[in-house]
């Protein structure tokens, strides 16, 4: 039967628990303790079960050690934070060591000394206070607490106080959101401030090729670093790149115990980050899912902008010892404009690159820097007048019939022969792929894709700036089927009695010809044009018809298309038909050069000022190839994209040379940058 003692001694305040199978050893075991109450019982005792939680439990170890056993894992959840002292026989130290290897314990060998044993006792209380942070430690928690009061000041996560609760302490937990939202500074916050803050914290990459060996030491090597036995968290990052046989892995470690090996990491908590819950395993999102917090995108917080920007300039100013600096009107103005693929960690990149470039206080537009180049655009002017007005079409483009066209072409000096064209677009390598849907559309693509790409030419002040490169445009798309068809003409001659090789000029022929009949068809819908009218035009809704109408090919070609098209603002002046023109002709290039399995950008943003101080609208298209396999295997293959081919300063398509026609008659202004090799940019602004 359990007993309980009561002993004149000096006031202690931990509560004593006596574990023991003897009922002789465990008043013995009380006398050496000289404790005034404690509680006293065998390891299967339900004494225990609704006697207060011990400070201390002072556990006699005999025989097998299977009821000892049996009583710390049946009071380890009751006991969190408790401190056990073993009584165990001098030749089974060993042995205990490795069968309680997660007891955070002190082994005295039986009978113990009696001082020693009391000295254990009256220190229980004080070391199960938090133990205070030392000085190395508290600017890396200091750093955690600021980064994150900055990050989601506007933000409610109702989660993240269930998260913190220390009843709840070994609740797994789902973080959700695109890259750089925060997620591993959320992750990081939860753990330095909960219960798991003195235990290690463990941080696992996740990809496909993921193993448990490399999760098993990640663990083992965190441990090393932390107070043994101290209940610690590991944090798995894009946890949906694990292979789907590893995610059952993780989730069964998560539901039952953690992978052999891991004995010095009492693991207490695990935390996921992914992009898209609907990526995991069921299984796995179902045991994450009770703690699931979501963390939405910068573009969606249009709010937070202003302030995260603010306080990033405080908390750099303040870390180097700087006077505080603000941000000006239009540089506030020019952050909140913009969409912020990379989120927060792109924000604070930029606010961080501009300050460490300059001096100036308040931070203008101009001073904003992201990668060594100016975060807001340059724009040519469109006119050098004070009040610009649309620019005409030239006379020799209004409609006069074909042949002043005819005269005017010939007047154009063409290029040296072109070799027979191979073919503008790549045909697709493999036909039985896996069908890649265009939407939901992909993660946007990093900040540079927004910015100015190339400084835009002087010739854009004038009114004839787009003739040569639709000249050179014409020369191209009409010489190269011209160049074949004689090539053709000049073996036939030779070849006449081989009906195969009739039948391939026939073919060719006949291609080539609808090819320059539809080169003078474009050419006539564009002399055919009017001056443009001057009316609200929504180039959103335009790009958005043109892309539905091409959703079958962008299927069929297994092209990935990313579309983020302004529909709060999304209004340009303009005529509404011959822009949907210029965007029809300039989509349908876009989409022809992408190679089949690549992926096609669209953005859309209205801007406050740029055009000769006047708001303007900003369409941006970056074409980039599919991704080249890296075999690894030393024989030259490399990772990367395969090039956009197509497009190049010197060898513009007649679409896009007609999409810079119509642009410059409305006063706006488009340029295409390939200085990538990977990919191709098209930046057109019109006035707005």
């Amino acid at each position: 039967m359990p007993q309980r003692t009561h002993r004149r001694a000096r006031p202690l305040m931990a509560t004593l628990w006596i574990v023991h199978r003897d009922p002789s050893t465990r008043i013995a075991i009380a006398r050496l303790a000289a404790v005034e109450e404690s509680v006293l019982g065998g390891p299967a005792d339900p004494v225990f079960d609704v006697a207060p939680p011990a400070d201390v439990v002072v556990l006699g170890l005999g025989g097998d050690l299977e009821p000892e056993l049996q009583f710390a894992h049946r009071t380890s959840r009751r006991l969190k934070g408790a401190a056990f002292i073993l009584l165990a026989e001098s030749n089974q130290t060993s042995e205990v060591r490795r069968l309680f290897d997660t007891l955070d314990c002190e082994i005295l060998t039986y009978p113990p000394d009696a001082a020693a044993l009391r000295d254990l006792i009256r220190a229980a209380p004080a070391r199960q206070r938090e133990a205070p942070l030392p000085l190395s430690q508290r600017p890396a928690r200091d750093s955690v607490a600021s980064r994150f009061g900055r990050a989601f000041a506007d933000l409610d996560l109702p989660h993240l106080l269930r998260a913190l609760d220390p009843q709840l302490v070994d609740v797994p937990m789902l973080i959700e959101g695109e890259p750089g939202t925060g997620r591993s500074l959320l992750a990081r916050y939860v753990h330095t401030f909960s219960d798991t803050a003195s235990g290690p914290l463990a941080e696992v990459l996740c990809t496909r090729h993921t193993t448990p060996a490399e999760i098993v030491t990640t663990l083992e090597s965190a441990a090393r670093d932390a107070r043994p036995q101290a209940p610690g968290s590991v944090c798995m990052y894009e946890l949906e790149l694990l292979a789907p046989a590893m995610q059952r892995r993780v989730n069964s470690w998560i539901e039952f115990a953690p992978p052999a090996g891991t004995r010095q990491a009492r693991v207490t908590r695990w935390i996921g980050t992914v992009r898209d819950p609907g990526a995991l395993d069921p299984g796995l999102r179902q045991t994450l899912s009770s703690l699931h917090l979501r963390i939405p995108p910068l573009r969606e917080r249009p709010g937070a902008v202003a302030g995260v920007a603010q306080a990033s300039v405080d908390a750099w100013c303040q870390a180097r010892g700087e006077r505080a600096r603000e941000l000006g009107d239009d540089a506030i103005a020019a952050l909140e404009e913009y969409p912020w693929p990379g989120n927060l960690r792109e924000l604070e990149a930029v606010i961080v690159q501009s300050l460490s470039a300059g001096i100036a206080d308040p931070l203008t537009a101009a001073d904003l820097r992201y990668q060594g180049q100016p975060f807001v655009p340059v724009v040519a002017k469109p006119s050098a007048a004070p009040e610009p007005t649309p620019v005409p079409f030239p006379d020799e483009w209004r409609p006069g019939g074909p042949d002043e066209f005819e005269e005017e072409f010939e007047e154009i000096e063409l290029p040296d022969e072109i070799p027979l064209a191979q073919g503008e677009l790549a045909e697709s390598a493999d036909e039985d792929a896996e069908l890649i849907d265009a939407t939901p559309w992909l993660e946007p693509p990093a900040l540079d894709a927004l910015e100015p790409v190339v400084a835009l030419e002087e010739t854009a002040t004038s009114e004839h700036a787009s003739l040569p490169r639709l000249a050179r445009a014409i020369a191209h798309e009409v010489r190269n089927p011209l160049t074949s068809i004689r090539t053709f003409s000049q073996l036939l001659s030779e070849r006449h009695g081989d009906p195969e090789f009739r039948e391939q000029f026939a073919e060719l022929v006949n291609q080539d010809t609808l090819r320059i009949e539809d080169v003078l068809r474009r050419l006539d819908q564009l002399a055919a044009l009017p001056p443009p009218a001057s009316a609200p035009v929504d180039v959103s809704a335009i790009l958005q018809r043109i892309l539905d109408a091409h959703r079958g090919s962008i299927r069929e070609r297994r092209l990935v298309v990313l579309q983020e098209l302004d529909l709060d603002q999304p209004m340009a002046v303009g005529d509404a038909d011959q822009l949907d023109f210029a965007f029809e002709s300039l989509l349908d290039k876009s989409l022809q050069l992408v190679p089949a399995g690549g992926d096609l950008y669209i953005a859309s943003k209205h801007h406050a000022a740029g055009m000769d101080g006047k708001p303007f609208v900003r369409v941006l298209l970056r074409l980039r190839g599919p991704e080249r396999a890296d075999t690894g295997d030393g024989a030259g293959s490399e990772g990367g994209r395969q090039p956009v081919l197509g497009v190049s300063s010197a060898d513009h398509s007649l679409e896009l040379a007609i999409a810079e026609t119509v642009v410059r008659a409305h006063g706006g202004a488009l340029a295409v940058d390939t200085s990538d090799g990977e990919e191709t940019v098209i930046v057109l602004d019109l006035p707005a």
